[in-house]
């Protein structure tokens, strides 16, 4: 009976958060919240967020939860005092949409259909012309350069005023700087202000590109302006692989190539078959996990090949060197089946979603000639993760659970100004239902954790305290969602305990988001 019982709760959380998702409203002028408990008084700046929150224009529904058009939010976090605002992203897709009170362009789960005051002729033709690509950057917000910007998985973002949520000028394109179709919504950034992501340019054979953007001169209306090439990583399979994020570390970028692909010649097609996106994605259990490592001083791929079982994995969560190993940790699923589970009326409706597991590869730099099948080329100590020669020299991965931990989780952060690309200890999601936030103890095995009843917290980012001595010192801030009768607010943790210091309620329901940043001020 507890099974069940904990499946119906499971069930109910997930219908909650899906059926409270999608927004009408906006809010560009800053709230007041109320402060309960305390907001240390040396945090100073600014949470930006963003995700989809608009499912519904006029009559048309979008039908997955990628789909959803952006809604960007804003805690600004002052003397212990916190303001919230939050404002749709002005793209040319809301702008074509609410325009036209109907669904204009195909999303990932939503095909549009042609503008019914068109002809016959006209309509039966605009199938076979390819769609526009969307600039609805809902996936989340970045800082390239002085520039904030709403990014998607396409080749085009938009910039946004941090401090009003406007959306500024004409949309971006990768495209116009360097050859590629899209890009990830999660580019690296060092401290320096350089800007690194994964790009794919697709055709007959299309390659995978490691984008390199310096940083920006004040005041340039591009911050893309002198993008490069930094490496150029052939496809494996027979058309490209699906990616949402990749690896970086002190010497190394990293890009797994999944067996979800995007069939090339389905997706010529899918207009003139009336297909969302979706339907041209294949998922190819049979195949293997290719782990593609670049040197980032000379842009080449190592000659020893990684592979592992066919895996898929939405988010990285940090990757570095150590005794001439590369560990790299992600958040890993067998199948591909969640995507599917994102559709908002199966969600909705309660199904399950199964997150991910946290895994830990550790892929051997120095690999013996004359090693043995059955020999573990993995060296390092306190690790059960194993990698093994193939006959034809390849290396096969096996994983090990970063933490133990009896929940699906996803999201994951860390302490990415001092700790990105390095050693670290401490890791930072949520799961559970999506109701819980965890905090884990790489070293040790170990989690702690947060709930509370109604309430959906999002991605929570670590903040660091001034002059900080231990990674975790510093605090977590996660925007909480609540479905209940009680109102939304900005949560926050401290770093080290991962326990509640104070809250900032806001008078509005906060929706949940999906990624962001803390820009200091």
């Amino acid at each position: 009976m507890a099974g069940t019982d904990n499946r119906e709760s499971y069930s109910k959380a997930i219908s909650q958060l899906f059926t409270a998702l999608p927004a009408t409203q906006e809010y560009p002028e800053p709230l007041n919240t109320t402060v309960k408990g305390r907001i240390p008084e040396w945090i100073s700046g600014s949470l930006l967020r963003n995700g989809p929150s608009v499912f519904q224009v006029g009559n048309d529904k979008y039908n997955h939860f990628f789909d959803g058009l952006s809604n960007i939010h804003r805690f600004n976090i002052q003397n212990g005092r916190v303001t919230y605002q939050s404002k749709f992203l002005r793209s040319d897709d809301f702008k074509r949409a609410t325009g036209a009170d109907r669904i204009v362009l195909s999303a990932f789960g939503t095909f549009a259909y042609p503008d019914p005051c068109k002809n016959i002729f006209q309509r039966f033709f605009s199938y076979f012309k390819m769609g526009d690509v969307t600039d609805n950057g809902a996936v989340n917000i970045v800082k390239m350069g002085e520039d904030f910007c709403g990014i998607t998985e396409t080749h085009k973002i938009r910039k946004v005023d941090p401090k009003t949520l406007a959306t500024l000028g004409e949309k971006i394109d990768y495209a116009d700087v360097v050859s590629v179709n899209g890009a990830s919504a999660h580019p690296h950034i060092d401290n320096d202000g350089t800007v690194y992501n994964i790009a794919i340019k697709y055709g007959l054979y299309s390659t995978y590109h490691i984008v390199k953007i310096p940083p920006a001169d004040k005041g340039c209306e591009n911050p893309l302006q002198k993008a490069t090439i930094a490496c150029t990583v052939p496809m494996s399979y027979s058309h490209p692989a699906y990616y949402h994020s990749f690896g970086i570390s002190e010497n190394y970028y990293i890009y797994i190539e999944q067996p979800l692909v995007v069939n090339i010649w389905k997706a010529l097609l899918y207009k003139p078959f009336k297909k969302p996106v979706r339907d041209c994605i294949e998922w190819h259990p049979e195949w293997k996990t290719y782990f593609h490592i670049i040197r980032r001083d000379t842009g080449e791929e190592l000659e020893t090949k990684y592979m592992t079982e066919a895996m898929f994995l939405f988010h990285h969560a940090n990757a570095y060197e150590k005794d001439h190993h590369l560990i790299i940790d992600v958040f890993g699923y067998h199948d591909s089946d969640l995507i599917d589970k994102l559709f908002m009326k199966s969600a909705q409706d309660g199904n399950p979603l199964n997150l991910a597991e946290p895994w830990r590869f550790i892929l051997p730099l120095n690999v013996k000639k004359d090693a043995t099948a059955e020999e573990n080329l993995v060296t390092l100590e306190g690790t059960t993760a194993s990698a093994t020669k193939q006959t034809d020299d390849s290396i096969y991965c096996i994983q090990e659970n970063i933490f133990d931990i009896e929940y699906g989780l996803e999201f994951p952060t860390v302490n990415y100004r001092q700790y990105n690309g390095k050693e670290y200890r401490y890791m930072y999601c949520f799961g559970d239902e999506f109701k819980q936030l965890f905090k884990g103890d790489c070293k040790e095995k170990t989690y702690k954790s947060w709930e509370e009843e109604d309430c959906f917290p999002a991605e929570p980012i670590f903040v660091p305290a001034p002059d900080a001595k231990n990674e975790d010192e510093g605090v977590v801030l996660s925007a909480v969602m609540n479905v209940g009768d009680k109102p939304s607010f900005l949560l926050v943790l401290d770093g080290e305990t991962f326990e509640e210091i104070g809250r900032a309620e806001v008078p509005v329901r906060v929706h949940w988001s999906a990624h962001g940043f803390f820009e200091p001020e």
